[in-house]
């Protein structure tokens, strides 16, 4: 584990959609998530970090301020995607432990399996 690598949070599931509508992979919305001054080891560096990545994923994945039914889900459905890519990418325990305590179950190690 790196942390002196800030996380690259881009909304995944929305790459597809964008370069099918013939963007380029740059336009993808994206947000690096610094976490060198964080302690890792410590559920509270952890919590810090997580509360950063998923702050990130809301944002590019477009959550708030979506009003619309069906497209708030899909903004929700990619931030969850994207927060899970990005604590697998960290790789380290404290925060794949936080991780699972918010969505409940192991979603890390079944993301990790499907790559």
């Amino acid at each position: 584990m790196n942390t002196n690598n800030p996380v690259r949070i881009a909304a995944a599931a929305l790459l597809f959609a964008v370069l099918a509508a013939g963007a380029q992979a740059a336009d993808v919305p994206q947000v690096h998530v610094k976490y060198a001054g964080l302690n890792l080891n410590t559920a509270a560096g952890a919590t810090v970090l997580y509360q950063r990545i998923r702050s990130a994923a809301d944002q590019v994945c477009g959550v708030s301020g979506n009003r619309e039914l069906a497209r708030l889900e899909q903004a929700k459905a990619c931030a969850a995607h994207v927060v899970g890519e990005a604590v697998a990418a960290v790789n380290a325990p404290a925060l794949t432990s936080v991780y699972q305590a918010k969505v409940g179950g192991s979603g890390v190690t079944r993301l990790a399996v499907n790559r």
